[in-house]
């Protein structure tokens, strides 16, 4: 079993290794087309990289465990951003096509642009926090794989990972990433679907599985509206965690710049999307009946793979692991190769070198494609529960940029000094958080907000207000957005 996965594995990794390499030739052209593909994606290439990144590893690995120890109410934990995404592409994904901007620093540049656009600062530092969680979720997902296929040390599994995946993804940029995201978009789904049908099966069937649960007097586990929390604690994981996301990940707002036309962007944004919410029901189910495969005996992190590498027969095992495997790589990858285009293009093309050539820009992308790399394959070793890098990720990043991203769409108060100041103060609460002077949970999160709004409106209050073309840059109600 041991060494037919491990020629599996070697063979996926040669042929993505294969498929990135194709397009060197066209992505070392010119930066626009390494970073964003010339701006010309398809529906095709779009549609197939969002659903493999939103559908990761890490995500599957992560669901399975809360549903395995909770119920299917869990899926909520992840549905619920990817309905407030449906919200953020009704809202305002057209006018952030309008705007021609590849990044949520250079549309915060657009709003705040006093001080040389030094607001590109604090929100690029909250993007990486965001990607950076996200990568080593991937990775520590993976981890979990390796450890328990090969026995092998959590620490070297990691670094292996590291290393493949940072590989691929700077040869060839954005192309290879999306090129390689509809091969392991197609393996993922398949290797899902299988692992329902198999669970059903060798479950005995569904009505195994609900007299399982009616025996043990949990039939709570099977209802997918039974999120486990109150109404107060659902509503501070929505303002958390879900209004993240409509501001979303910088890795979207690439794609929707990066995208041939805007109906591209728009379409080839919601279709997965719905998709994605479809299937992520199969991993929450698969957590649950696994409790009745299992009698709930199993470790939560490893149920997936116990399932895969002892009840179900060597070629079947072989093409989940596969798959599995593509939904990992496919969802790190787009993270990493998002924070080196917004460090390239926000950080060195700004600040350190206005001059940069395409050459450059190439290389300042890749090298912090692998600095982030090496960031999440820290977070992966120090944090190894899914749900809470996941989760502190994004409510570090809130903390820091929603009060002012809200602000620029909705205010005509606001200026560059107050939202300055107001992310300076959330990069303070969070670093205080990190260094464990304040508690990680949603309650403090809900704070960091807070006290980032009321610096923001003080200080926008006290200060000179912002011109009126300035305003109409990103005001939501503009006449260009009509």
């Amino acid at each position: 079993m041991e060494l037919l996965s491990l020629y599996s594995v070697g063979i996926y990794v040669i042929i993505l290794f294969c498929l990135s390499a194709f397009c060197i030739k066209k992505a070392l052209n010119s930066y626009a087309e390494y970073g964003h593909c010339g701006r010309g994606l398809t529906f095709t290439y779009i549609a197939f990289t969002y659903l493999a990144t939103w559908v990761g590893g890490g995500t599957i690995v992560g669901l399975v465990a809360q549903t395995y120890n909770s119920g299917a109410g869990q899926y909520w934990v992840f549905a619920i951003s990817c309905v407030v995404e449906l919200l953020f592409a009704v809202i305002f994904l057209k006018r952030i096509r309008k705007l021609q901007v590849s990044s949520i620093a250079g549309f915060f540049a657009l709003r705040y642009p006093d001080y040389g656009e030094a607001v590109r600062i604090p929100v690029t530092t909250a993007v990486l926090i965001r990607n950076v969680t996200m990568t080593g979720m991937q990775f520590s997902a993976m981890a979990y794989m390796l450890t328990y296929l090969f026995d092998m040390n959590r620490n070297l599994a990691v670094l292996l990972i590291f290393i493949i995946i940072t590989s691929y993804t700077i040869l060839s940029g954005l192309w290879g990433v999306v090129l390689t995201d509809i091969f392991q978009g197609i393996l993922q789904t398949v290797a899902i679907i299988l692992l329902m049908a198999f669970t059903v099966k060798l479950s005995g069937g569904i009505d195994e599985i609900v007299l399982f649960f009616s025996a043990t007097q949990n039939e709570d586990y099977l209802n997918l509206l039974n999120f486990k929390k109150s109404a107060i604690d659902f509503i501070k994981y929505i303002v958390v965690f879900g209004l993240f996301f409509l501001m979303d990940d910088q890795a979207n707002w690439v794609r929707i710049y990066s995208s041939k036309t805007e109906k591209v962007a728009f379409w080839g944004f919601i279709i997965p999307l719905i998709v994605t919410l479809i299937i992520l029901v199969i991993p929450t189910y698969f957590g649950v009946f696994q409790r009745a495969y299992s009698a709930g005996v199993e470790e939560p992190q490893y149920v997936i793979y116990s399932f895969v590498f002892q009840a179900l027969g060597l070629k079947v095992a072989t093409l989940i692991l596969v798959g599995l495997l593509a939904s990992i790589m496919s969802s790190a990858d787009s993270f990493m190769l998002a924070s080196g285009s917004i460090f390239a293009e926000d950080i060195i093309k700004r600040f350190i070198n206005q001059e940069a050539n395409d050459r450059e820009m190439i290389f300042w992308t890749r090298a912090f494609v692998m600095i982030t790399g090496v960031i999440g394959f820290a977070f992966a070793i120090i944090i190894s529960d899914l749900i809470h890098l996941w989760l502190s990720g994004i409510g570090m990043a809130a903390v820091i940029v929603l009060p002012p991203y809200f602000m620029a769409w909705f205010s005509k108060l606001a200026n560059t000094k107050g939202a300055l100041a107001g992310m300076l103060t959330g990069i303070c609460f969070c670093a205080a958080m990190a260094l464990g002077a304040i508690e990680n949970n949603v309650n403090m999160f809900l704070i960091g907000m807070g006290c980032n709004l009321a610096v923001t409106t003080i200080i926008s209050g006290l200060t000179k207000k912002p011109l009126v073309e300035t305003v109409e840059q990103t005001y939501f109600f503009a006449g260009k957005f009509k």
